[in-house]
This record gives structure tokens, sequence and C-alpha cells, in this order.
């Protein structure tokens, strides 16, 4: 279920990069997944963390990413999600 879960954010997050090639988007794509966990972890809100996030991302992506990462529990905040997240986005 989770790499459902997983493969729906990338795909709703990986539409707006515009990186020079697939290697960058996805390199993008999990910094912002670290990014997130990252600010979660460290105390910052949902609504600090989408400001952080939507400039690069777009208001609707940014704000899903932001909820997906602030509904998982404790024990998934880690650097893996964003691993996981770049991998999915590789076999795109």
């Amino acid at each position: 279920m989770r790499k459902l879960v997983v493969a729906l954010f990338i795909g709703l997050i990986a539409a707006p990069v515009l990186a020079e090639d697939e290697l960058d988007k996805c390199a993008q794509t999990e910094a912002w997944f670290n990014l997130a966990v990252d600010s979660r972890k460290l105390g910052e809100t949902k609504a600090a963390v989408r400001r952080t996030l939507r400039p690069d991302m777009g208001r609707e992506a940014a704000d899903q990413l932001v909820d997906f990462v602030f509904a998982l529990p404790d024990e998934h905040l880690n650097h893996e999600l964003g691993a996981a997240a770049r991998k999915q986005c590789e076999g795109l």
C-alpha cells in the first residue's frame, strides 16, 4: 500500500518539474520529499513547509506532498521515503 501511495504522489508532483533530464527531475523529487520529512521532524508547521515548497512545485503538488508527509507515522519519517520516491520516478 505504501508503494502505491508513493507512486501516486510521484505522479502528481513529477509533472510540474522542468528539469533538463529525467535524472535531474527524479533527484529533485527526492530532495522535495526529504525536505518535507526533515522539516516535519524539526517541528515546522504544515503551513511553513507548504510555503517553502510552493514556489518550486506549485501550490497543488506542494500541498499534496506536505499533507502526505504530515499524515505519516513518525517511524516512516526518514530519507528512505525520498529514496523510494526517486526510485519510483526513475521507473516511470
